[in-house]
């Protein structure tokens, strides 16, 4: 899952590509005296996994940037079920952000304060502890002061509880395959299924997958057309990860975005 993380933030400022588009249209403003709009953007990134208990535990991080236009992901948008073919990205990601606040952003999880400290080298904030412990139907509660860099604010979400899967079957050539989770049935969470595999069978690892941005209502069936090349995979290959995702945003003023997502996904082998 992904929320306004790495993966979005990098692709579209990581910082060279940032400043070449600033320049681009510097030159074009000269050139015709339009002057774009640079929006401000603040987000928020919790990515959780298991801690036993039925808790979790959930690696933060927050970036400030700039830039002139993002596509933000809601995951209150997601009202129907929607499944692509697509190829898995082994690309391993980095969060960094652009710019340092003048007093530091607070963080509370479940009404517990989490400290959180600037690291130069990646221009975000992160707390002092590389993890931060959560149980389900805690609230993280972001809160920023007014500073030249980001207006003030302040924005809750509530952590994407631990996902439980249920029992899952291969099923006989031309039958679906039935996934069943813990589904909230919260029209402010969202699920993403990825069904991974290895295609054509001689590849080393999985490098296809079938994945399916769908609502947060516990069922799911794999049709026979979407197993067909899951069942030419080698089974040691093949596996299924379900992420429960959440967002919150908040728009501080006319071109500033104040914006949390909180993330948990489990991982099974499907032999």
């Amino acid at each position: 899952m992904q929320g306004l993380r790495a993966g979005a933030v990098r692709r579209r400022i990581g910082a060279g590509a940032l400043w070449i588009a600033t320049a681009v249209l510097a030159a074009c403003q000269d050139a015709t005296g339009y002057t774009p709009t640079v929006n401000r953007y603040a987000a928020l990134n919790m990515v959780g996994r298991t801690a036993g208990n039925g808790e979790g535990q959930a690696r933060i991080t927050a970036i400030f940037f700039d830039a002139l236009t993002l596509s933000v992901p809601n995951s209150a948008l997601q009202q129907s079920d929607q499944c692509t073919l697509a190829a898995v990205d082994t690309l391993t990601l980095v969060t960094r952000g652009e710019k340092k606040l003048l007093t530091t952003p607070t963080l509370a999880i479940g009404g517990v304060p989490a400290t959180l400290i600037y690291r130069d080298s990646l221009a975000r904030y992160e707390p002092t502890a590389s993890t931060v412990r959560y149980r389900a139907g805690d609230l993280a509660q972001f809160t920023i002061p007014a500073d030249a860099a980001f207006p003030g604010g302040s924005l809750s979400v509530k952590l994407a509880e631990p996902v439980l899967p249920g029992k899952i079957t291969v099923p006989t050539v031309g039958q679906s395959m039935n996934v069943t989770w813990n589904g909230t049935n919260d029209p402010t969470a969202a699920i993403i299924l990825s069904l991974r595999y290895a295609n054509p069978v001689s590849s080393p690892y999985a490098n296809e997958q079938v994945y399916c941005a769908l609502r947060d209502d516990g069922v799911h069936d794999f049709t026979p057309v979407a197993l067909t090349n899951f069942y030419n995979s080698p089974p040691a290959l093949r596996s299924l990860t379900i992420t429960r995702w959440r967002t919150s945003e908040a728009l501080p003023d006319a071109r500033s975005l104040l914006h949390l997502a909180s993330s948990f996904d489990t991982t099974v082998a499907i032999r």
